[in-house]
């Protein structure tokens, strides 16, 4: 390993790119990458969460979140009520529920791969990290 001498952004952005193509491979069959699938997921858990604070809990520009927002309305995924929050509609939830079990088999091949080791230096290093964005 190249220690002291790469760029932490940089393999960050990297692994970020690596894994997430992964992610949005798994879910192509649904029509959906991997961010509209969080999305759908994260609003099935928390039926009315509004934009600005579903943005804010997943580090998502709020430009980002409102096209990903206004496909899933156009796809008849979400309401189109954003005053009242988000909700998904019947299809929505169907399709979040489908989206978790195609996750939830990816994770689990993910965190296999990692090992324990890693997946534990990830933990370690995302706390720090947003632990220093909430101060």
């Amino acid at each position: 390993m190249e220690g002291e001498n790469y760029c932490i952004a940089g393999r960050l952005r990297m692994l970020s790119r690596v894994v997430t193509g992964l992610y949005n491979d798994a879910f192509s069959g649904e029509g959906l990458t991997f961010a509209q699938a969080g999305l759908l997921m994260r609003i099935f858990a928390q039926p009315g969460i509004r934009q600005a604070e579903l943005s804010k809990a997943l580090q998502i520009e709020k430009s980002a979140m409102s096209r990903d927002v206004q496909l899933l309305q156009k796809n008849g995924w979400l309401t189109d009520n954003i005053r009242q929050g988000l909700f998904l509609t019947e299809e929505g939830k169907a399709i979040a529920k489908r989206s978790h079990k195609i996750w939830k088999a990816l994770n689990q091949q993910v965190r296999d791969e990692l090992g324990p080791e890693a997946v534990d230096g990830l933990t370690v290093l995302s706390t720090k990290l947003l632990n220093q964005l909430k101060s």
